[in-house]
């Protein structure tokens, strides 16, 4: 996820890609406790959301937030770092 996370920073993924990719992993890792799962739903969903605002015809104009973005992929870092440092079994890593 970090290095997903890496990518589009650097430009070379958009957002879509980011967003079906984390989910990707999330479901490919899957996880069995329920505040790993609802953290990551926490985490997940407002670059999810942020992507349908830049994308779909219902969304209003200008409602979509560069800065919001920045704040959610921050945030997602810092789990996804907390996580892995909890955790640091050789699948996680």
């Amino acid at each position: 996820m970090l290095d997903l996370i890496g990518t589009h920073r650097a430009g070379r993924l958009d957002l879509g890609a980011l967003v079906e990719g984390l989910r990707g992993l999330y479901t490919e890792a899957d996880p069995h406790d329920a505040g790993i799962r609802d953290q990551f739903e926490a985490m997940w969903s407002p670059l999810d959301a942020e992507y349908e605002l830049r994308t779909e015809p219902w969304a209003p104009a200008r409602s979509a937030s560069d800065d919001a973005l920045g704040v959610a992929l921050s945030a997602l870092t810092v789990w996804v770092t907390a996580v892995l440092a909890a955790d640091s079994t050789p699948e996680h890593e």
